[in-house]
């Protein structure tokens, strides 16, 4: 592949994510796998120099790295927003995983610049250019944070876990979040704008709340301070890590849809996803909904995109790594598409564990999962997609260094993998 990357439709704009509620009767076969056509990984151990020792509360040696680390890794990319010449805006989670263990690692996003072009086979260079930090100063976070008492109120993987984000015409930020859940809007300099904004419990889901209008996981502000475990999670109507996984902004700019990453607890539909609109002009939800279902009880809905107004994609991801990965998939969903059930149609677009390396950029490696002419991405998290143009994706995982080894298991820390994919027909034909 020659030249710099265009972004199909999204630089500005974003997403509009749509879900859907069959699961497919067809497994992807030889006909329509997409081809690996680039390739660029960033080592694990990648450190961003000057920043402040993190990892105090982990164990002090996790797949063969001793810590706490010196510096900040750079890791945990859960969302990408494409710049131009083939730079990218990374969005990092809360650090570690969860809020105790993760209360001195800053949080922000990463500027990257990625070279996808005829890498070689251990794939091309990834450079990072800067990190903006989220802060608070004009203390707009109704609920105490970690650092409350620093100048600049800067937030850690204590206060909040970014896992997507869109941005807006005017160059901010709206983030989806997993502790509340909630969306957080923020300035372009990573300055929090306005108090984070609650997700309501939509009305099929409502016999499941728990008493509560909005969903709250055990991390919730209304929850995280009281000392009882038990009675955080009995409070919750969410489990952890179940919050804001993917987000999206339609490509006319004026809606954002948030897509709840798991099950509400008492669900007995343990694989109903919902995804809700939320309009940014008037900070709040439409009222207006999706119902979506899940290939298997254990889904994750890692990562949302927008193809076309009314065309998306959503990423399912299993809880395997290494050679216990078996869900890593793509699929395209019509937001006016429906079952006779009412939850969104899906049609398979991408099997991560399936994926043809014709071009050979990668080589079978001794030790290795996934490398060779059948390529796969058999990462616990793939959450980065991004649509390149109609035919080609961008797919990155969150490497959640130094805890996960899918690559290579069953002690080497995962690398931040970036790949380029081409598909074997367009985004856009009909089903």
């Amino acid at each position: 592949m020659t030249g710099k990357l265009r972004v199909f439709g999204l630089a500005a704009t974003a997403l509009v994510l749509v879900l859907t509620a069959c699961v497919p009767k067809a497994e992807q076969g030889s006909g329509n796998r997409a081809t690996l056509i680039g390739r660029a990984v960033l080592p694990a151990d990648t450190f961003l120099p000057g920043t402040a020792p993190v990892g105090i509360a982990l164990d002090p040696e996790i797949n063969g790295r001793e810590l706490p680390f010196g510096d900040m890794p750079v890791q945990g990319f859960s969302s990408l927003i494409p710049r131009d010449g083939g730079n990218w805006v990374a969005l990092q989670d809360n650090g570690f995983g969860t809020m105790a263990n993760s209360p001195d690692y800053p949080l922000g996003w990463f500027h990257l610049h990625l070279d996808l072009d005829d890498p070689p086979a251990k794939g091309g260079p990834v450079e990072v250019l800067e990190f903006v930090a989220l802060s608070d100063p004009a203390e707009k976070i109704p609920f105490a944070i970690s650092l409350a008492d620093s100048a600049g109120r800067p937030l850690t993987g204590a206060d909040f876990d970014p896992e997507s984000f869109v941005r807006m015409n005017d160059g901010s930020f709206w983030v989806g979040e997993e502790f509340g859940p909630s969306l957080v809007h923020v300035g372009p300099d990573g300055v929090i704008l306005e108090k984070p904004v609650p997700i309501p419990v939509v009305p099929p889901l409502r016999p499941y709340s728990r008493g509560s209008p909005v969903l709250r996981t055990p991390d919730h502000p209304d929850l995280r301070f009281l000392r009882n475990e038990e009675m955080r999670t009995g409070l919750a109507n969410l489990p952890r890590s179940g919050g804001i996984e993917g987000l999206a902004r339609n490509a006319s700019g004026n809606r954002i849809y948030a897509a709840v990453e798991k099950p509400m607890n008492d669900d007995s539909e343990r694989d109903r996803r919902v995804i809700l609109e939320f309009d940014p002009e008037r900070h709040g939800f439409t009222g207006i909904f999706w119902l979506y279902r899940a290939d298997r009880l254990d889904i994750s809905l890692a990562s949302f995109e927008a193809v076309t107004d009314q065309v998306f994609l959503v990423l399912e991801r299993d809880p395997g790594q290494g050679p216990g990965a078996e869900i890593k998939r793509i699929y395209r969903i019509d937001l006016e598409s429906l079952d006779k059930y009412g939850y969104l149609n899906k049609t398979l677009v991408c099997d991560l564990m399936n994926i043809q390396d014709s071009g050979n950029l990668t080589r079978a490696e001794e030790g290795a999962i996934g490398l060779g002419e059948t390529y796969s991405f058999p990462y616990v998290t793939p959450e980065c997609l991004a649509v390149v143009d109609d035919r080609t994706l961008l797919v990155a995982n969150d490497n959640n260094y130094p805890m996960s080894v899918g690559r290579r298991p069953p002690d080497t820390p995962d690398d931040n993998e970036f790949i380029l994919l081409r598909l074997s027909r367009p985004l856009t034909e009909g089903d």
